[in-house]
């Protein structure tokens, strides 16, 4: 018997530098699988790594006959997904950062969910972990108040991860990872998301993103972040084979939770001229490279959405951004900064004066 049509689940673990977090993560896995080993393999692929994280891997694999290591010459991210995808044999994939970690539940309970429901993407809760446990918070995988669960899977900042899902490897058929490119997972998550004809939504935090020091996501804006530009405009680019009402989503979701997204928030905070200067570059570039940007609508829907004060935050920014007037945008934004100041330090304030009126 061919033990590889056993296989149901292909776990693809890109290693590059990490052996800091390496053993955390990889514990993580060999407890999520306890009791289905056999329908399980490990994929762990070392990116060419200079550190001790080899030593790390080829230890963890002596001791667990199903977990693989690969080792290849460094050629980054999306070069190992492509790799892992081309090397894995399994009917499902998922992928796994190696500085991150799951829950002992996570492979089990979302590999029964697609069973039970025949599904073809299981979907769960993503937890960002700090080194401070104060600051952890859940992102839900779903937005419950929208009908479908595409469109609640869809609809979500961060619905293009490709690590909270256990996807059906043959969905990836044709799609790669563009080699080179930081955000790849914007390229290829909403296109795969698309073709499946059933996602079920798992609602508990399994994945746990850890938010480490000195990463890009996690470091002082640049315009290292304009390649969120490139990555959306590749999966648009993909949409030929998607039906018109799910693209009309995608679209919106990329538009709000990854073009405007950058501007309304990191960039939002910077100093007023160094705000100016990559405010300007950076929606000169989406204004042109998405002329429907404002026309989504998606993207008119997000007007009426929240309380009355982000409504008229975002109907004000839309419309400066809308028509180039960087600069009154960016004095809008010196306002609501210094609004959102004061309210947090009243907020502060009331909670401090809460706490001496119970003692």
């Amino acid at each position: 018997m061919d033990c590889k049509k056993n296989i149901k689940l292909s776990i693809i673990i890109p290693v590059y530098n990490t052996q800091q977090y390496l053993e955390k993560c990889l514990d993580s896995v060999v407890k999520a699988v306890y009791g289905i080993e056999s329908q399980v393999e490990v994929l762990i692929i070392n990116d060419g790594s200079t550190d001790d994280s080899v030593r790390i891997i080829t230890q963890y694999c002596s001791q667990n006959s199903y977990m693989k290591s690969f080792n290849k010459q460094n050629g980054g991210l999306s070069d190992v997904k492509n790799y892992g995808l081309k090397h894995a044999v399994g009917e499902y994939v998922v992928f796994l950062d190696s500085d991150d970690y799951i829950e002992a539940d996570m492979y089990r309970v979302m590999l029964q969910k697609i069973s039970e429901e025949n599904a073809d993407v299981a979907v769960c809760d993503i937890r960002l972990t700090y080194d401070d446990p104060k600051k952890n918070q859940v992102y839900s995988c779903a937005v419950a108040a929208r009908e479908g669960t595409f469109a609640q899977i869809i609809d979500m900042a961060m619905m293009p991860a490709s690590w909270n899902k256990i996807i059906k490897k043959s969905l990836y058929s044709g799609l790669t990872f563009p080699v080179g490119l930081n955000n790849e997972d914007v390229s290829v998550t909403p296109i795969v998301l698309a073709r499946a004809n059933k996602i079920v939504v798992v609602p508990e935090a399994y994945y746990n993103y850890y938010q480490r020091p000195g990463s890009i996501q996690n470091a002082h804006f640049d315009e290292r972040r304009f390649v969120i530009l490139k990555t959306t405009g590749l999966c648009l680019e993909r949409l030929g084979e998607i039906e018109q009402s799910k693209q009309e989503k995608i679209k919106g979701s990329l538009y709000m939770h990854q073009i405007l997204a950058i501007a309304l928030y990191p960039i939002r905070t910077e100093k007023f001229k160094t705000r100016y200067v990559l405010l300007k570059k950076y929606m000169e570039k989406a204004n042109n490279m998405f002329p429907d940007l404002w026309t989504n609508s998606e993207v008119a829907e997000s007007l009426t959405w929240e309380g009355h004060y982000m409504q008229i935050f975002r109907k004000c920014s839309y419309f400066l951004l809308r028509h180039r007037y960087y600069f009154l945008t960016g004095i809008f934004w010196s306002v609501t900064n210094i609004i959102r100041k004061i309210t947090e330090r009243l907020h502060q304030r009331r909670a401090v004066t809460t706490v001496s009126e119970d003692k």
